[in-house]
């Protein structure tokens, strides 16, 4: 039996943005799914735009803090962080930073926090 193709994980989140882009676990998904693929910088210039759309999410800013460690920007992978923990709860992203793996060579710092 032949099963048809669903499309790619990148699709699905490009197809997800441009059926409702006031939801935001397409833009997410659309860039995690380009972040795995390497295609990090990709990943990170296609979710910028929806910061003004989801002032209040913090996952948007914490995703853009791993894609900006990944590329070695370190001035912006901080800022996004700082701006994840002033959006959300900072105890909680800072316990799931110092288990992301693309946060790895930070976690000394963030520990300290």
């Amino acid at each position: 039996m032949h099963t048809p193709n669903a499309g790619t994980p990148v699709d699905i989140g490009e197809a997800l943005v441009k059926i409702d882009p006031e939801f935001a676990f397409g833009w997410l998904r659309r860039s995690f799914a380009l972040h795995k693929l390497n295609r990090t910088t990709e990943a990170a210039e296609l979710l910028l735009p929806s910061l003004d759309r989801f002032p209040r999410n913090w996952l948007i800013r914490y995703n853009l803090a791993c894609y900006a460690c990944r590329l070695g920007d370190s001035k912006a992978t901080w800022n996004w962080l700082d701006q994840a923990f002033k959006v959300g709860d900072a105890d909680d992203i800072k316990s799931k930073a110092l288990e992301d793996p693309d946060l790895e060579r930070f976690w000394n710092e963030i520990g300290k926090l």
